[in-house]
């Protein structure tokens, strides 16, 4: 995909960390030309940069109205993205992003994976986005753990 990196646009606000709530919140991590190809040729989601996968993720999440934290490339401790949401009931997802290559399924052992996360971390669900297709015995466990897991 062609184009010029997107913006990253992030306020910071000293008093958020008081609240609990994350010092710097982005307010837009795609750029609309994204989008808009997106829109056009959705077949492009299956071979889009990584990382701008997750960005879009992310984006999508902001839109849902919540705070998002996107993780750091490497390292992220098996998330890709924070979601919270302070309203009647306060929820925190974590959100892994998986866009493997072209016909390659999501196993289960990504899903077992990202189970152990979300239990160590202790988040209200924690969601697997992907751009393929999860195997037989991946959305087994994720039927066994609905309450907790979301395809």
């Amino acid at each position: 995909m062609m184009g010029s990196p997107p913006v990253l646009l992030a306020s910071f606000d000293i008093e958020s960390a008081e609240r609990g709530e994350p010092l710097v919140k982005v307010a837009s991590y795609v750029d609309r030309a994204l989008i808009e190809r997106l829109h056009q040729y959705p077949d492009d989601l299956r071979t889009i940069d990584r990382r701008k996968f997750e960005e879009l993720v992310a984006e999508l999440f902001v839109g849902f109205g919540y705070q998002v934290e996107l993780t750091k490339r490497t390292r992220d401790g098996g998330k890709d993205i924070i979601a919270i949401r302070r309203q009647e009931v306060n929820t925190r997802f974590l959100i892994e992003c998986k866009r493997p290559d072209p016909g390659t399924p999501v196993r289960v052992s990504a899903v077992r994976d990202l189970y152990g996360v979300k239990v160590d971390d202790g988040a209200s669900k924690a969601i697997l986005a992907t751009t393929s297709y999860f195997t037989e015995d991946a959305m087994l466990f994720f039927e066994k753990h609905r309450w907790e897991l979301e395809p």
